[in-house]
Formats: structure tokens, C-alpha cells, sequence
């Protein structure tokens, strides 16, 4: 039997078949799955650093404002000017100063146990070569409520949204709440699964610090965490950084909490006339 198209030379029945065989041993990496690898060794958003990485193909397809908006994640996080680090490179004291609703400029840092990662995909965070890390989140509270009145739930949902540093495949899944402690400084322990490119299901194990600077009416947190099956080798050093995160120093500015306003924004992609004008490609 011979195969034939139009202006092409025939194929026999043997060539279409190997060709067949060619192309379907040619998966993309999301169907890692597929092929037998444990879900908790699955990469989630959480484990890449570029867009080169999440979508090899698409990237020199896409301009600037598209790979560094839309394509990263949002924490809530606008930087008045580089995050600083001091002490030891691979564990560095990391402080930032950041925008809050209600007219204030915080200035945030901890001790990190990794080093500061920087680029297109951070904004304050570290990192361990493992995928072990930290990172700074801002969130609004709802109308009216102070750190003391809202829910677990509302720390929980802020860090598991789909446009944040674990959705990039979907919403993470079995959000389930280990323990919660209030005071000046909210603890939260709680596990999750994340979604991997293939669809699969990645447990992880986080913890969240959260602090309502005075003035504001945000919350500033820092999240550490890692997969579940890196959790016993990664708590204690994720646990101790949270103990040394603070809020080192608040003053009033008239600048607001928006994109613009970040000192990347143009980097980022957003656009700003000679007149001041603004336009955010978000």
C-alpha cells in the first residue's frame, strides 16, 4: 500500500509509521507526568525563574511588556528602589523599602538562610538551589478590618491565587490550615497542592508571617516554604526566617501603591509619556 499527496513523492506504509513513531516520542515537558515522575518532584511556577523556562516557544514570540507583566507573578509588592542585601552572599540580611496603601513607605527585612534571587520573576525573595525559599507579599485588608479581625482564610486565598508565585498552571488545591497564631505578628502554617505543566498535583508545605505596618491598611507577609517532600530537610531554616522578619521603619509618602509607581515599571514594560501620563501594560 502506498500513501500518497498531492505533489509529493508516495511513502510506504513503513516510512509513515516510523515518522508516527518520530513524532510522538517528541513530548513537551509538561507530559513529564506521563512518563512516571512522582508528583512531588513535578515543578510547579514556584521552581522556575524565566519565561524561557515555563515556555521555551513562546518566548521569541512575545515583547517586552507581555514577558515581564503579565507573565510574572503578582505579589503586591512596589519597590521604591533595588532590594538591598548585607552580610554573608549566601545568607544575606535582605530589606526593602515598599509602597503601602494609606499614604506610608515600610521598610521590611528578615534574615534570609539563601541567597537573594533577582530578575523579571522576583521582587523580594530567596532562594535555595533545591527550590527552598522566601518571599515578601502585600495584600489589602478588607473595608474597615485591622491583621486581628480577618480569617485564616484570608492569608491562605492571598498566597494561593492563581495569578500568584504558585498559579501559573491553575489554583492550588487542598488548602488545609495546620495551626494559626495572632498577635503583632500572624503565623500561619498550612499545606496546599500546586499544579505542575503536566496538571499534576505538587503538595507543598508553607508558612506565613504577617504584619499589619501602622497606618496602612495592608498586610506586609512573608511566605517560606517548599515541596512536602523537602519539608523536613528545608523547616528549620524556613521556620528561623520568619522569626527575624520585621518592619524596621515606617514614614508617610504621597506616592501610591500601583505599578507605576514601582521603580522597575518601565523595565516591566509599562509605558510613561513626557506629560506624565501613564500607561500599564498589566
Amino acid at each position: 500500500m502506498k500513501v500518497v499527496g498531492a505533489g509529493t513523492p508516495s511513502l510506504s506504509r513503513a516510512a509513515v509509521v516510523r515518522l508516527l513513531a518520530a513524532a510522538v516520542t517528541v513530548l513537551p515537558a509538561g507530559c513529564a507526568a506521563l512518563a512516571g515522575v512522582p508528583a512531588q518532584l513535578m515543578p510547579t511556577s514556584a521552581d522556575y525563574s524565566n519565561l524561557q523556562q515555563l515556555s521555551p516557544g513562546t518566548v521569541g514570540t512575545l515583547g517586552a511588556g507581555t514577558i515581564s507583566s503579565r507573565s510574572r507573578p503578582s505579589t503586591g509588592v512596589v519597590l521604591l528602589e533595588e532590594v538591598q542585601q548585607s552580610g554573608k552572599k549566601d545568607a544575606p540580611t535582605i530589606s526593602a523599602e515598599i509602597v503601602l496603601d494609606g499614604g506610608i513607605a515600610a521598610t521590611i527585612s528578615f534574615d534570609s538562610e539563601y541567597p537573594l534571587v533577582q530578575g523579571m520573576f522576583y521582587d523580594i525573595e530567596s532562594k535555595s538551589r533545591a527550590g527552598d525559599g522566601a518571599f515578601v507579599q502585600v495584600a489589602p485588608l478588607p473595608g474597615g478590618k485591622n491583621i486581628a479581625d480577618v480569617s485564616d482564610a484570608f492569608f491562605t486565598k492571598a498566597v494561593c491565587l492563581t495569578e500568584g508565585r504558585f498559579g501559573a498552571y491553575g489554583a492550588p488545591t487542598d488548602i488545609r490550615v495546620l495551626s494559626s497564631t495572632k498577635g503583632p505578628v500572624r503565623l500561619i502554617e498550612f499545606k496546599f497542592a500546586a499544579l505542575s505543566p503536566g496538571q499534576t498535583e505538587v503538595p507543598r508545605h508553607a508558612l506565613v508571617a504577617a504584619v499589619q505596618p501602622e497606618g496602612s491598611s495592608d498586610v506586609v507577609m512573608l511566605v517560606s516554604g517548599s515541596t512536602a517532600a523537602q519539608w523536613k530537610k528545608a523547616e528549620p531554616a524556613l521556620r528561623q526566617m520568619l522569626t527575624t522578619f520585621r518592619v524596621a521603619r515606617v514614614r508617610p509618602t504621597n506616592i501610591q501603591r500601583k505599578k507605576a509607581s514601582d521603580y522597575r515599571f518601565e523595565e516591566q514594560g509599562g509605558l510613561k509619556t513626557k506629560m506624565g501620563d501613564v500607561n500599564e501594560l498589566f
